[in-house]
């Protein structure tokens, strides 16, 4: 009856269906906001390790008087700002794990 009388009126047939109340958007609400979270936590993370890369790099250069590698300091903050954690990791692999050799003290080993 309700299909007929929509027909009559000039309404499309499928707005008799759609009934849907806010308490059904209610979990689609917690979804965007668990996403939104997600994606605040990984953006504080990222910027936090390239913070630590970048103030990292500067210990190097001043207190052991070392270089980076491959690239210099903004490029690595850049990565890893863009790459997070994983990029982090590799910049410790690189410039403080034992796969890095000790710089050579200028008196000791003559």
């Amino acid at each position: 009856m309700i299909h007929s009388a929509l027909t009559l009126a000039g309404l499309p047939a499928t707005i008799a269906y759609m009934n849907f109340s806010m308490d059904s958007l209610l979990p689609m609400s917690f979804a965007i906001g668990g996403v939104s979270i997600f994606w605040i936590v990984t953006a504080i993370t990222h910027i936090s390790f390239a913070c630590g890369v970048f103030v990292d790099v500067g210990y190097l250069r001043r207190y052991e008087r070392r270089g980076t590698f491959l690239v210099g300091r903004f490029i690595w903050t850049l990565a890893t700002l863009i790459g997070g954690v994983y990029v982090a990791a590799i910049y410790w692999l690189i410039h403080h794990s034992s796969l890095r050799p000790k710089a050579l003290d200028s008196g000791s080993e003559r």
